[in-house]
């Protein structure tokens, strides 16, 4: 039996590979992002690492993470038209497949949950991730050096515990690493946490 083949039952990694987006996606960001921009990196690396971690496609997982918000600063943080036509119609000056659209709306399961499923493990890696790598971020810029270099696992921990610090984020959501993708809580913050930190002059962080 070729053992490079997925076993029957066997949860897919990605529906399609669009890593040759990458330049396209730096491009986006740069045209259309301002407040966003450090978040939008900061989940490309991420998911970059847990596409490594999990045998996926490491381009075609970072342009997941870096476009999944590219139409927040637009649209002024309006949840209702997030992931909606202005995304398709950014990523359609970049010829995107239709598959990307797909998977950056899974990760907004609460409105698009139906009809784009977390069924593949870059989805999956992508709802967890999202939350996480922002609150990686409040979590150094109330570091005295304002520094992911300053941050640890165990500090992220504690922040989460405490409901009232960056009270927005769904915690529940990071949460599920371990029922989604398998892993600890303590090994998806540090697969974030490093792979943020080696971007972290990219981000001013």
């Amino acid at each position: 039996m070729d053992q490079s083949l997925p076993s029957p039952g066997a949860l897919l990694l990605q529906h399609a590979d669009y890593g040759h987006l990458l330049p396209a996606a730096h491009g986006l960001i740069k045209e259309h992002t301002t407040q966003t921009h450090a978040h939008l990196l900061s989940t490309g690396a991420a998911m970059e690492a847990l596409a490594k971690k999990f045998g996926g496609d490491p381009a075609t997982w970072k342009v997941a993470g870096m476009l999944h918000d590219l139409d927040w600063d637009k649209l002024e943080k309006d949840y209702e038209s997030h992931c909606g036509n202005t995304l398709e119609q950014m990523l359609q000056t970049i010829k995107a497949p239709a598959e990307l659209l797909a998977d950056i709306r899974a990760h907004y399961a609460e409105k698009y949950g139906a009809e784009y499923p977390l069924d593949s493990m870059l989805r999956k890696c992508l709802f967890c991730v999202d939350e996480l790598t922002g609150f990686i971020v409040a979590v150094a810029l109330v570091r005295p050096s304002k520094k992911l270099a300053d941050v640890e696992i165990k500090s992220v921990k504690k922040k989460l515990k405490d409901k009232t610090f960056a009270a927005q984020v769904n915690r529940g959501q990071i949460g599920q690493c371990e029922s989604l993708l398998g892993i600890p809580l303590d090994e998806f913050i540090g697969i974030a946490l490093e792979a943020m930190k080696g971007i972290a002059q990219d981000i001013g962080l």
